[in-house]
């Protein structure tokens, strides 16, 4: 099974039940014993699920990274760490670089197998991933986890799933993990994550660790799981720059339509997030965009649903955000939103910098 027929197939957002035990390859046995997992595939908007890819690099941290998050690297907003590689049965990683700030969280990590591997074997099968990837700061504080994690620490520490959303703190926010081959025995593995609905923490220290590399290949309707078993783990720094939050508020000057009602407007250097009330017949169009005075655009992210969504609550009211690529590298004290209804009417926001 393909790499296109993964991508092909989990695109969407998935759930996927780990309720069962996991069956694990231990280092480089060759006995791989796996588990066929059944997935429900479906667009979760109250949820931001995985999605896989293995594509050709397009920006220092993938693919899947943001044109705000490329812009912050193009300005220089980047830590290039390149870790020792640390080995665990014949699979040694180092991280190479990271990217923190209150909206994204983009990491690489160098991944070498040695001759017991057949990485070109195992790359025509499927897709490679971290399955149990946590990311703490020095206030141990939850950075990032994959969602295989959580659900595992949530049924060891708790009786019911109910006491576990009142009592567990989730990174609830969307991710991807994706890849590129070097050469023969090593790959870059790209993690891009957009984000809970609360800021990722300012950090000093990142707490970096992983014991589980994962082949995941679709056979049929269903998912196989090979699981490389090692110990994995780093300590960084974060730069001063990252440390602290880079948040800039907007306030409203004026709406074209009295009735849409501001939440919020906030950029990052990494992004620009736009909250909306009462935004009856708001629809998404490609010709919506932020401007900057000076009179460039900039348009959505388009990652995932963690990067934008438009409901409608039981009393009827439609609430609307979005995510453009707009940075502090290149905000203007002054912006100009433009989004659009149903019927094609354009809706103008004009917006000021909260000095």
């Amino acid at each position: 099974m393909n790499n296109k027929r993964i991508l092909e197939k989990v695109q969407m957002k998935i759930a996927i039940s780990n309720s069962n035990k996991e069956d694990i390859v231990m280092g480089k046995n060759k006995m791989q014993l796996v588990k066929s997992i059944g997935i429900a595939v479906g667009i979760l908007l109250s949820m931001s699920g995985v999605a896989f890819a293995a594509t050709q690099l397009i920006s220092k941290f993938g693919p899947n990274s943001s044109g705000g998050v490329e812009i912050a690297v193009e300005n220089e907003y980047v830590a290039n760490v390149n870790t020792e590689y640390k080995n665990s049965n014949g699979i040694s990683a180092s991280v190479d670089s990271f990217l923190l700030d209150d909206n994204n969280f983009d990491i690489i990590f160098n991944l070498k197998f040695d001759d017991t591997y057949n990485l070109n074997e195992m790359l025509s099968k499927g897709h490679l991933e971290i399955m149990d990837l946590k990311v703490l700061n020095e206030k141990n504080e939850k950075v990032f986890a994959t969602h295989d994690l959580e659900s595992e620490e949530k049924r060891a520490l708790y009786k019911t799933p109910q006491e576990a959303r009142e009592k567990y703190d989730s990174y609830s926010g969307a991710y991807s993990f994706t890849i590129e081959k070097v050469n023969e025995n090593e790959i870059k593995l790209y993690l891009t994550a957009t984000g809970n609905s609360k800021p990722f923490p300012a950090s000093q220290k990142l707490y970096i660790t992983f014991n589980r590399i994962c082949l995941i290949e679709l056979v049929g309707e269903e998912f196989k799981y090979t699981i490389y078993q090692g110990q994995w783990s780093y300590e960084i720094d974060v730069p001063l720059q990252m440390s602290k939050s880079n948040i800039v508020e907007y306030k409203l000057v004026s709406i074209s339509d009295k009735d849409y009602q501001l939440e919020s407007a906030k950029v990052s250097n990494t992004a620009f997030k736009i909250y909306l009330n009462n935004c009856k017949d708001i629809s998404y169009s490609d010709n919506e965009c932020v401007e900057t005075a000076g009179g460039n655009k900039f348009y959505p992210a388009h990652r995932s649903d963690g990067d934008g969504g438009i409901s409608v609550g039981e009393d009827g009211i439609v609430k609307y955000y979005n995510t453009f690529n707009l940075t502090n590298f290149d905000a203007t004290d002054t912006i100009k939103v433009h989004l659009f209804k149903t019927t094609g009417e354009e809706v103008v926001i004009e917006l000021m910098k909260v000095k």
